[in-house]
């Protein structure tokens, strides 16, 4: 059905189809490479080539192009047997499988073939302003009713499926793909419902109808489009991981600069013109100043945790960051005396962990927070003098720190 929107509306529903058309284009590789992904890409572009065909200038000029205007209107109904039909195999084989696809594929054909002899009786619709259809004639009844039912069958079951699995699955992104696409797919079935009122009364869709399968382009767009904007929010966190880290990074790595495992480069430079992507440079730096961490545990005493600790709690930080402030103090100093040619300790013992286990994500927050505490003033503050000044007789014991993880990216 086509929705005859003035001005600026005309405009809206314009932006809704090129929205639409972005989506399928930015998303139609990974598509074609995960068959997963295929099904939904589907559905969403025969909805991308539907709305377009029912755009008034396109309709004008392919009715120019053809000379058949009869031809086309009856084309664009077909083209939306097509789109209903996707919708309808995205639904059975996200629940079903592959086993019940292909009795979609038959009711497809059924439903075109149908479709065609019943324009063939006269029924096809004709272009203009005036009613789309009437009640006049049993052939051209049947042939509306036929179409209205196609699409609001497909756009129900749609709807059960992404409201059914959008609410219990395990991965958040698919969940929000799929009630995104499910409220876009409701708007839709509630656009044809309407028909069966319209053709009763032998009306046109008005412009609220007609906004209603703009928004729903746009709620289709949106779903198809989640992956991406997932992939985009992650690389935005590691490379806000990288800059976050990198004064922690460089200041560890001049005193033990053979842990780097390639040429130190400038902050900036390292986000602009990375050589690996920003995901395996944020690990490879987490790993670099872990191993730097390990290193410098030769460097430490046990009388300098006990004073950065009560040095620590004299700043009044928080409970939940003493140990991170700790860290930093007693890795300050470390690196201090690395860096003034102290020889290593061989019988200190290793920085170890309280945790039984830990993961990238852990590791990469809690060195984003030492990195914090690293350029405090509190951390800063503390010099050989406050460590002297504590008093305290030297006594081995492990000072704790995190364990450091060496899980692979993505893992």
């Amino acid at each position: 059905m086509s929705c005859d929107l003035p001005g600026a509306w005309g405009t809206l529903e314009t932006f809704s189809v090129g929205f639409l058309w972005a989506a399928v284009l930015l998303r139609a590789r990974p598509a074609v490479r995960n068959p997963h992904q295929r099904g939904l890409w589907l559905a969403v572009a025969s909805a991308a080539v539907a709305m377009t065909l029912h755009l008034g200038p396109v309709s004008a000029y392919a009715a120019e192009l053809t000379g058949s205007p009869r031809a086309v209107a009856l084309a664009k109904n077909q083209v939306g047997v097509m789109s209903a039909a996707a919708v309808l195999h995205f639904a059975v084989y996200a629940t079903r499988g592959r086993r019940h696809t292909g009795a979609v594929l038959v009711a497809m054909i059924t439903v075109m073939a149908a479709l065609l002899a019943l324009a063939g009786l006269g029924a096809a619709p004709a272009p203009g302003h005036g009613p789309p259809f009437t009640l006049a004639r049993p052939s051209c009844a049947a042939y509306w009713l036929l179409l209205i039912t196609a699409h609001v069958v497909a756009c129900a079951a749609c709807v059960r499926v992404c409201w059914t699995y959008g609410r219990r699955g395990p991965h958040a992104s698919v969940n929000l793909g799929l009630t995104l696409f499910g409220w876009g797919t409701a708007l839709a079935g509630l656009f044809w419902l309407t028909h069966y009122f319209l053709l009763a009364a032998g009306s046109r869709p008005g412009v609220p109808l007609c906004l209603i399968i703009s928004l729903h382009a746009v709620l289709r767009a949106a779903a198809l489009l989640v992956p991406t904007v997932m992939q985009l929010r992650h690389t935005a966190d590691h490379a806000r991981t990288i800059w976050r880290i990198w004064p922690l990074w460089r200041d560890l790595v001049d005193a033990v600069p053979h842990v780097a495992l390639s040429p130190t480069r400038s902050r900036l430079l390292v986000l602009l013109q990375p050589q690996l992507s920003w995901r395996l440079i944020a690990y490879r730096k987490v790993i670099e100043v872990r191993d730097v961490i390990l290193v410098l545990s030769h460097y430490t005493d046990p009388a300098v945790s006990r004073s950065a600790r009560a040095h620590v709690v004299r700043c009044g930080i928080p409970a939940d960051h003493t140990d991170a402030y700790v860290t930093a103090c007693v890795l300050s100093r470390a690196r201090a005396a690395k860096l003034a040619g102290a020889g290593p300790d061989p019988a200190a013992e290793m920085l170890t962990s309280s945790q039984e286990a830990g993961d990238l994500a852990a590791e990469t927050a809690f060195l984003l927070l030492l990195t914090e505490a690293y350029l405090s003033p509190c951390v800063k503050d503390f010099g050989p003098g406050v460590a002297a000044a504590a008093g305290y007789r030297r006594r081995r014991r492990p000072v704790t720190f995190p364990r450091p993880v060496r899980n692979r990216p993505g893992k």
